[in-house]
């Protein structure tokens, strides 16, 4: 006899969505908390709560809200205004960073604008490793047995990818300012790889640590992680440039 799979009626539609793909299901009863059957969900109910699950993971990850050619401005306004506050405040902490070495920059100006450079890849990385990790959550590829293994693997890419983009970063940067100090290249490039490491750590750690927590990872890990990236890497460059150029 084939195994039954049976669905509780108040069981999370997500996690159906799970079972049926699990086990290639055609068809599930439901069940009642006494084991009595209610009904069935079939197939095309499952097509339905998978496109309507990735849709809503995708706009969370974005920091808004379900909306439509119907939606108002003023729906859409308080669907998205949240998630735009809470990017001021952390743009706000990574400029207090940048207030921390004014000096630096006061006497070597080149560094304000390689400034955008480093924390624009950290945080296009940290999105990366960020939308692959809320993914595995999602489809149960990431669990507790094989967390470690592959946090060293976003690690390892982190670093490939960082010893890959700083010699370009860093040849540049040290012919553009040549005039000035070409040392400014080994500095850039050292941050490029330290920055692009921290990417990749909170890229995964962050979804992890909000499904740890029962919280959904795709709501506000994007904030986070731009925000941390941003904060070190202004940090990383910054004092880096304090401690080489000054």
């Amino acid at each position: 006899m084939d195994p039954i799979n049976e669905i509780a009626v108040d069981q999370d539609q997500e996690e159906v969505a799970y079972i049926f793909e699990k086990y290639h299901l055609i068809s599930a009863p439901v069940v009642d908390a006494g084991g009595r059957l209610v009904g069935q969900i079939t197939v095309d109910d499952i097509v339905n709560i998978i496109q309507e699950e990735n849709r809503e993971d995708i706009l969370r990850l974005a920091g808004v809200s379900d909306e439509d050619r119907g939606s108002s401005v003023a729906e859409i306004v308080r669907g998205r205004v949240p998630w735009l506050a809470i990017n001021l405040a952390t743009a706000a902490l990574g400029a207090s960073v940048i207030g921390l070495f004014e000096g630096t920059i006061q006497q070597i100006v080149a560094l304000a604008v390689l400034m955008p450079i480093v924390s624009a890849i950290g945080g296009n990385a940290g999105t990366q490793a960020l939308t692959v990790t809320v993914r595995a959550l999602a489809t149960r590829e990431l669990n507790s047995a094989n967390a470690t293994r592959t946090f060293l693997r976003e690690l390892a890419v982190g670093m490939a990818n960082g010893l890959v983009l700083a010699p370009l970063i860093g040849v540049a940067a040290a012919f553009w300012f040549r005039d000035e100090d070409w040392r400014i290249g080994l500095v850039i490039a050292a941050a490029m790889v330290l920055n692009l490491l921290v990417a990749a750590m909170v890229g995964m750690l962050t979804p992890l640590t909000l499904s740890r927590l029962k919280l959904d990872p795709a709501v506000s890990s994007a904030v986070f992680v731009t925000a941390t990236t941003d904060f070190f890497g202004f940090l990383i460059f910054l004092g880096l440039a304090t401690i080489v150029l000054l």
